[in-house]
């Protein structure tokens, strides 16, 4: 790893410390495939941690504001009502029963599909946070790792086949990190439910002036997490489109997908985690057990109900700067991902686990100093970051311009 890394003004003070040892695991792991040395740039995990501040920054567009926590009883809860009718849902929802406890209003929420959580107070005992596989341990290398190999020839997932069924931030940010260690990435998105990113409707971080065809969508986080992505038009609930998606999923070696449980047995595709034909399999849902396990939860959301929010010593929950937690999301999410990859070498039946936003953060404490690197502006650092890495910034097409954005965290040696 290059250099030290530092607590960020906004996030909780482990934040940056948990993206960079992901990182770090991702390189290593990806590296072991092949043999070689990978270095990983420690400003990175700012950068990622921080994203839609950078990306507004480097834009000149208008900063993401943070959350506000809505006041129920004594209590509060966290809502992210950007899909179309959300309010209006939730008011007739408010309007129905006069709710005056957090955990109440949200299960009711929730049962409509709403992502409304409680903001809960830090917790005293937390689990162990890991990938889980859902069905079977894997089994030790042994003896059996790659043979040794002078140098990298090329990134160290060269030739890996992913498909991705993801959107919003996490689990797009994951498969971003596999396509810039040099894997081919398949996006499965449906122009009858396009990726919430994209925020066509003006909710999204915009680089002047530019287009995607046939849209109105000039999200910069949309664009810069697509980067070096191949995207397929399908909608599984179409009968040819599905025989397509069930035929693209024998020709790869991996597939990511950010569906809940509910979304994935409405769609039926969880068989292929029972098949030896099928590829190894990585879930990233929201939550990942327990009572919560089918609830609609972004990173913001998990922040609150983690007890990060609300320092030991606070009287109210302090949301971030950002939904830093998909961050950390997508960061585990590509850990699992290289594992999932290099178990696949090591035995017969394709591994599936699941590592979820909550698993991210399970094990991080809440700060000491009753809040107050939480409530602190993280725009000077965005700017430092932004200016000192303005000359590795990546360029890339997208609807034919070059287009710049902040460049990838991993460095081949």
């Amino acid at each position: 790893m290059s250099g030290p890394v530092a607590p960020c003004q906004g996030l909780p003070a482990a934040a940056p410390t948990r993206a960079a040892a992901g990182l770090l695991a991702v390189g290593a792991l990806a590296a072991a495939r092949v043999g070689g040395e990978v270095v990983v740039d420690a400003d990175s995990a700012a950068i990622l941690l921080l994203q839609p501040l950078v990306l507004a920054h480097w834009y000149s567009a208008p900063t993401p504001v943070r959350v506000t926590p809505l006041r129920i009883g004594a209590g509060w809860v966290a809502t992210e009502l950007g899909a179309p009718g959300d309010d209006d849902l939730f008011a007739l929802l408010r309007r129905t029963t006069l709710f005056d406890d957090p955990e109440e209003l949200s299960t009711a929420a929730q049962e409509w599909r709403l992502p409304v959580v409680p903001y809960r107070r830090e917790l005293t005992s937390r689990h162990l946070s890991r990938a889980r596989l859902d069905h079977h341990e894997l089994l030790s290398p042994g003896d059996r790792l790659p043979p040794e190999v002078s140098s990298i020839a090329a990134p160290p997932l060269a030739g890996v086949k992913v498909m991705e069924v993801t959107a919003m931030w996490a689990g797009p940010l994951c498969t971003w990190l596999l396509a810039q260690m040099g894997a081919s990435v398949l996006s499965i998105e449906s122009d009858a439910r396009p990726d919430g990113m994209r925020a066509p409707n003006g909710g999204g971080i915009y680089p002047g002036g530019l287009l995607i065809p046939g849209t109105n969508d000039r999200s910069a986080m949309f664009l810069a997490l697509a980067e070096g992505k191949q995207r397929v038009n399908l909608d599984l609930r179409v009968r040819d489109d599905r025989k397509a998606f069930d035929d693209a999923c024998a020709e790869v070696d991996l597939r990511v997908d950010s569906l809940s449980r509910r979304a994935r047995d409405n769609l039926g595709i969880d068989y292929w985690g029972q098949s030896r034909r099928g590829p190894a399999i990585v879930h990233l849902p929201a939550y990942s057990y327990g009572p919560t396990r089918d609830w609609v939860s972004y990173g913001t959301q998990i922040h609150a109900m983690s007890g990060l929010a609300w320092p030991r010593g606070t009287d109210e929950p302090i949301p971030a700067a950002t939904a830093y937690v998909d961050a950390l999301g997508g960061i585990a999410g590509a850990l699992a991902s290289v594992a999932a990859l290099y178990a696949a070498t090591q035995q017969h039946e394709p591994p599936r686990l699941t590592a979820s936003l909550m698993d991210a953060v399970e094990t991080l404490s809440a700060d000491s100093d009753r809040g107050t690197l939480l409530r602190g502006d993280p725009m000077p650092r965005v700017s430092e970051l932004v200016e000192s890495h303005a000359a590795r910034a990546a360029e890339v097409t997208v609807a034919g311009r070059r287009v710049r954005h902040p460049a990838s965290p991993f460095i081949w040696a």
